[in-house]
């Protein structure tokens, strides 16, 4: 796994790049850390990819659930939120195929 430091995003569009370092932890994807953000919920699809029901703007069979829609985490693991939001975005795609919307 390499971290990366040194990146800052002010939007989705636009990065500052400045003394970028990687560091090889030596350690295999997700064992140490539980990666999120990277995809921005809201509203507006001008200023998000995700909509209410982690469902991309522009491409509406996609779905996000894991830990991309979320900016930061608290003090406790994650995993229980990023199920819950699978099951919900689940959900709402099964009523979305039952409607024929997707």
């Amino acid at each position: 796994m390499t971290r990366w430091s040194g990146i800052m995003c002010s939007n989705q569009k636009t990065c500052l790049r400045k003394n970028v370092k990687a560091e090889d932890t030596k350690s295999p994807p997700g064992s140490d850390i539980h990666e999120m953000g990277g995809v921005r919920m809201g509203a507006d699809p001008k200023t998000s990819l995700l909509n209410k029901w982690n469902q991309l703007h522009q491409c509406k069979n996609v779905f996000i659930t894991d830990g991309a829609c979320m900016t930061s985490t608290g003090t406790q693991n994650p995993t229980l939120t990023f199920m819950a939001i699978t099951a919900r975005a689940a959900n709402y795609a099964i009523e979305e195929l039952k409607k024929g919307n997707l």
